[in-house]
């Protein structure tokens, strides 16, 4: 698997940083389960961030799998998931939009098709 990094220029963000790195280690192992299992010559996943002013965007791109397009509205409820059977518990996601929305004011939002990959955009707003 091939992994991409883009870091922007970033000022100090005011965040929590065991949950905001719980909540990209479960963006990205997400992403690697996607890109294990599609068929794609080049597995990659795109970590990207980029400061926007009064907010700052982390991307986690990848080149999997995807989410049908019906599902991409449920993938943050508790309980839902889109793996077999046995795979996934559903919490993963819905515990990272409570962290990034409830415990920092930000989004977390995902675009996707099935069969043409994932892109998670989870934006944190600036302090004061």
């Amino acid at each position: 698997i091939l992994v991409e990094r883009a870091y922007g220029s970033l000022d100090p963000v005011e965040l929590a940083p065991g949950s905001i790195q719980r909540v990209v280690v479960n963006l990205l192992e997400n992403a690697r389960w996607a890109v294990e299992h599609a068929e794609v010559e080049a597995p990659t996943i795109r970590l990207v961030t980029a400061d926007l002013g009064d907010i700052v965007e982390v991307r986690v791109q990848d080149n999997g799998v995807g989410i049908p397009a019906a599902h991409c509205a449920r993938v943050f409820e508790p309980f839902f998931t889109t793996k077999p059977a046995g795979t996934g518990t559903g919490l993963g996601l819905s515990l990272a939009y409570d962290i990034v929305t409830e415990g920092h004011g930000g989004t977390l939002q995902v675009f996707s098709r099935s069969g043409e990959g994932a892109t998670f955009i989870l934006t944190l707003p600036r302090s004061g």
